[in-house]
C-alpha cells in the first residue's frame, strides 16, 4: 500500500509518502502564504521522484488540524480533490497527533510531548501526549499550561513561538520548534494505520478541526 501524506497546518507546505514497505520519502517549504502556490508542485515533485503516478497512490492521509485556518482549507481541498479525480480513499489525521509522533521519533526519552501552537489573542492550541497515548487537544493561555511542573519528567515541549514559550516553561522542560515536526510522512504513516482498520473519512462532508471560530477583521474606515 502506498499512502500520500499532505501536511499545511502551519507555515510548513508538505507532501510526503509513505509506502508499506517501511520507506518514507518528505518534501517540504517553510515560508507562510505558499502554500496555495506551492503544494501542487511538491505532490508533483514526490510523486515523479519515486517513479509512480497519481494512478499508483491507494489513499490520500490529510492533516485536518488544528491550525492555520488558511492552511487546513488549502490542505483538506487538495487532498479531497485528488481523491475524487484518482477514485481513492480519504483518511483525517489529527494534525497534533503527527506532531506528536514526529517528536517522539526524533526525542525516544521524550516522557511526555506538549504541542502549543499559535492560536491570536494570546491564546494556543494545546496538545498533550503521553507515551503512545492518545492526547488531549483544546485551545488555552500559556499561564493556564506553562511553567512546566516536576509532575511532568522528560517532557518536550514544541511550539511556533520558542522564545515566548521558553521564557513562560521554567527550567524542567525542552522548548523545540515544531516546525521540523511537522512532516507530511508522518500524516501519511499515521493515515496507512487508519487505512488498515478502514477508518476512511468521507470526501464530502470532511471538515477541518478547527477549535476556533474563524472570525473575518474588517479595516475600519479613516
Amino acid at each position: 500500500m502506498i499512502v500520500l501524506g499532505i501536511e499545511t497546518s502551519t507555515a510548513v507546505c508538505g507532501v510526503g509518502l509513505f509506502i508499506e514497505n517501511g520507506a518514507e520519502i518528505d518534501r517540504s517549504l517553510v515560508e507562510s502564504h505558499i502554500h496555495s502556490e506551492k503544494l501542487l508542485t511538491l505532490l508533483q515533485e514526490v510523486v515523479a521522484g519515486e517513479q509512480l503516478s497519481l494512478n499508483d497512490i491507494d489513499a490520500v492521509a490529510v492533516s485536518i488540524g488544528p491550525g492555520s485556518f488558511t492552511g487546513l482549507r488549502i490542505g483538506l481541498s487538495t487532498a479531497k480533490g485528488l481523491c475524487y479525480a484518482i477514485g481513492k480513499p480519504l483518511l483525517a489525521v489529527p494534525t497534533f497527533e503527527a506532531i506528536a509522533e514526529a517528536t517522539r521519533q526524533a526525542n525516544p526519552t521524550a516522557g511526555r510531548v506538549l504541542i502549543l501552537v499559535d492560536a491570536k489573542k494570546d491564546e494556543y492550541y494545546c496538545g498533550r501526549y503521553e507515551d503512545e497515548e492518545s492526547g488531549s487537544v483544546d485551545v488555552r493561555s500559556l499561564t493556564e499550561v506553562l511553567p512546566v511542573s516536576d509532575s511532568w519528567p522528560n517532557v518536550v515541549i514544541v511550539t511556533d513561538r520558542v522564545d515566548i514559550v521558553k521564557s513562560a516553561a521554567g527550567d524542567a522542560a525542552l522548548v523545540l520548534d515544531v516546525h521540523q515536526f511537522c512532516r507530511a510522512s508522518i500524516v501519511a504513516r499515521l493515515g496507512y494505520r487508519k487505512a488498515l482498520g478502514k477508518e476512511f473519512a468521507d470526501v464530502g462532508t470532511l471538515e477541518p478541526m478547527y477549535l476556533k471560530d474563524f472570525i473575518v477583521q474588517r479595516a475600519g474606515r479613516s
